[in-house]
Order: C-alpha cells, then sequence, then structure tokens
C-alpha cells in the first residue's frame, strides 16, 4: 500500500501530494479549496514541527470507516527552510482506482498476433476499396483496430508501472527537458494537423527526476494527446520547473476545462466525460496510465483549472535530499 504523503510550503500552501494522499479522504479534510490548510491544529502542528524537529508530531484526522484509527505525521523538510512534510499513517491510504490493471500479461501476448494480422488484412483490402460502402467499412474497422492497439498499449504502460513500483528502486536520473522535447518531437505534426500549436518551455539548467525515461515519456505525451482529442485549435503549452525541491510538469490548454467533482474519475480507466466523443476515439486508459506512472514513481498527479481557463495537469516529483544537494552544488 503506497504510503499518503504531502509537503507544505512556509505558508501552509500545498506544495506537492503523492497520488496516495490525493485520492484518500486526506485531501477533503486537511484542505481548502484554494490547497490551503484547512484546519487550525494542523496549521499549529507544522509550526511545532519547525519549532521541534526532534520530537513526534502528530494529528488524529477523520476516520474513514468505523472503528479505525488515522492520523498524519509532520516533519520538517530539511531541504527546504519552512516547509514541512505530512504522512498519512495507519487507515485512509488511497483509494484504489478500480481496474486499474484490467488484464495479465499473457493475454497481452496472445493479442498482438491477431491485431498484427488483422492490420495487415485492413491495409491490403484499402488499396481495393478506395470508395463507396467498402470504404466505410475498413474505415470503421481501422479506427476499432487502432483503439485496441490503444488499449494494449495502455495495459502495457500499466503492467510496467506495477511492477517498477513493486520493484522500490528508481536508480535512472532522468532530465525532464529531454522527455518534454522527445514528446514535442512525436506529437508537434499532430497538434500541428488539428489546429494546434504546441508550446514547450524549459528552464536553463536540468530539471532531474529518478525514474524510467521511457514511462515518464509515456505520462507527458498521454497528457499532451488528451490535450490535441479534447481542446478546439489553440496553444497547448508543455513545461517543466525546478521549484524548491520539487521538480513540476505541467501541461496546460484552452479548452473547456474539466469540472471539479470529476477531476478524480478522470483517472480511472475507460472513463469518458465528454457523452459526443466517438467510442472509437482514444484507448480510455491514458489518463490511467498518467496516474499509475506517478504512484510509481512517488508523484503526485493533479487538475486544476489552467491560466486560460482550460484544464491544467501537473506532474510534481520531490526531489531526494541527495540529488538536490548536487544541483545545487552543481
Amino acid at each position: 500500500m503506497r504510503v499518503p504523503v504531502a509537503v507544505f510550503d512556509h505558508a501552509g500552501r500545498l506544495g506537492y501530494a503523492n497520488a496516495a494522499f490525493s485520492t484518500s479522504t486526506l485531501t477533503e479534510s486537511l484542505l481548502d479549496r484554494r490547497r490551503q490548510v484547512a484546519r487550525p491544529d494542523l496549521d499549529r502542528l507544522r509550526v511545532d514541527a519547525l519549532r521541534d524537529p526532534g520530537h513526534r508530531h502528530s494529528l488524529r484526522v477523520a476516520e474513514e470507516e468505523p472503528g479505525q484509527q488515522s492520523w498524519v505525521e509532520v516533519f520538517p523538510l530539511t531541504t527546504a527552510p519552512g516547509w514541512t512534510v505530512a504522512v498519512g499513517r495507519s487507515a485512509p491510504g488511497a483509494r484504489p482506482l478500480e481496474g486499474a490493471l484490467p488484464s495479465p500479461r499473457l493475454l497481452l501476448h496472445e493479442l498482438r498476433a491477431p491485431l498484427f494480422a488483422l492490420d495487415e488484412g485492413l491495409e491490403r483490402i484499402a488499396d481495393f476499396a478506395r470508395t463507396g460502402e467498402m470504404a466505410e467499412v475498413v474505415g470503421r474497422l481501422s479506427r476499432a483496430a487502432a483503439r485496441l492497439r490503444g488499449v494494449l498499449q495502455g495495459i502495457s504502460d500499466l503492467v510496467r508501472a506495477e511492477r517498477l513500483g513493486n520493484a522500490g528502486s528508481l536508480a535512472a536520473l532522468v532530465d525532464m527537458r529531454e522527455v518534454l522535447a522527445d514528446v514535442a518531437d512525436t506529437y508537434s505534426l499532430l497538434a500541428a494537423a488539428g489546429g494546434h500549436e504546441l508550446a514547450v518551455r524549459v528552464p536553463p539548467s536540468a530539471a532531474e527526476v529518478r525514474g524510467d525515461r521511457e514511462l515518464l515519456g509515456r505520462a507527458v505525451g498521454n497528457l499532451v494527446d488528451n490535450a490535441i482529442r479534447h481542446t478546439p485549435p489553440g496553444t497547448i503549452t508543455a513545461a517543466v520547473a525546478v521549484r524548491g525541491s520539487l521538480v513540476v510538469v505541467e501541461v496546460s490548454d484552452s479548452g473547456q476545462g474539466i469540472p471539479r467533482e470529476q477531476r478524480q474519475r478522470i483517472f480511472e480507466p475507460f472513463v469518458r466525460l465528454d457523452a459526443a466523443e466517438p467510442a472509437g476515439a482514444g484507448s480510455g486508459l491514458g489518463l490511467a496510465v498518467v496516474h499509475a506512472i506517478a504512484v510509481a514513481h512517488g508523484a503526485g498527479v493533479t487538475v486544476d483549472c489552467g491560466p486560460e481557463g482550460g484544464a491544467l495537469f501537473r506532474l510534481a516529483f520531490l526531489l531526494r535530499a541527495s540529488d538536490r544537494r548536487a544541483r545545487i552544488s552543481s
């Protein structure tokens, strides 16, 4: 079970939360809508932890189930003066996303071969059926095959993310500036075809996190792809920044945004908020994959209202003390 972790700045505003914290009852019981500490007793506890770091500072929180005892412990964040870390203990934890792993690896292996044969057959039929009813049928089948490929890729990513999370060791340093550059190369033509401008903003120095570069690229790519498919022609921005003890990746668009009450559901597999979206569009697993990759990397993933009124997705990675010292010394 993942331990809920949240980091607060010197003013008591949430600066980072891992997925286990974001999907638990702690978010509602401890924070207000501005993501600020809402409970005076927790605010006092933060101050006490900063003044007296040698003692244990804990606070009882609401029970998720009758008879369970739940609390948070607060510690000073040694890498950022004035910042504190809140760690959830005992019961609440994260509410697991249902069906986050819908299929075993064997199913992936068995489905790849027939899907390849289906693609090859459709390509041959399309050479002879360029117009008329047959061409329409081939088009529908091709779109269905594309969605199936997306589902298989999504399941494969979920499996890899779970294995990475279970391994518990993230040795490789990955510069998120390079990840964003790769994503831009992959999606720039698709964005332009939809009338979008894909803007990438990166800092001048390295923004390194520990993890799997391919999976991190998949997470950011899924966020960009989601913005392309759900946003009218406009600007989509992918940015990375180092903010104190955090490396933050943000993908924002200028669409309609996501209602507050739906912002957690979108990370569940096969959830569609847009009833008008064609059933064959997308795999339905893109944001569930983003969530799983974030959990595997100990990162937080949230969605808010963007600067242009659209959706703003944020991945926040907490730097280890040794990595932060190395970055500062360099």
